[in-house]
């Protein structure tokens, strides 16, 4: 089976996933461009001791993590994009955010992830807690009620 076949059935979704890692489709699509012209120019191989889509997640990481992790530092995140949904997944530092990503909206598991990122299996758990928990804290809130009607207080 040809390269392009084995790979063609997980480029959305990788590309859903360079999205949401990168705030921005267009970083997200480049990333994934230089990851095929990476594996078809055989600079990367897919490992043989993985799924094809473990594989290719697991090369996108390789080349992801060799430039853009190495360059994000939240500082250009404009004031618009910190109030949204996006901004706030983008301020989880990058390695929970991948980790927490590859689980919650890829559907892999933490073996999986950590195949992925290169990690041990409870570094993966220990990292999508981390992320859940920062996210549980921008969503934490206090509500102060005032009811002017005492029988409905």
């Amino acid at each position: 089976m040809s390269l392009l076949a084995r790979l063609a059935p997980h480029l959305p979704y990788v590309r859903r996933y360079a999205r949401a890692l990168t705030g921005d489709q267009a970083t997200g699509d480049n990333y994934v461009r230089v990851a095929l012209e990476a594996l078809a120019a055989g600079e990367q191989q897919l490992s043989p001791d993985m799924t094809p889509r473990v594989a290719l997640y697991h090369v996108f990481h390789a080349i992801w993590s060799s430039t853009g992790a190495q360059l994000e530092d939240g500082s250009g995140l404009d004031a618009r994009a910190t109030d949204d949904a996006s901004g706030r997944l983008m301020r989880i530092a990058p390695r929970s955010r991948q980790a927490f990503l590859l689980t919650a909206l890829e559907g892999f598991t933490p073996s999986e992830a950590a195949q992925i990122l290169s990690a041990d299996v409870h570094d993966v758990e220990r990292l999508i807690g981390s992320a859940q928990a920062e996210i549980d804290a921008e969503l934490a809130t206090d509500v102060l009620i005032i009811e002017d009607e005492a029988i409905i207080s």
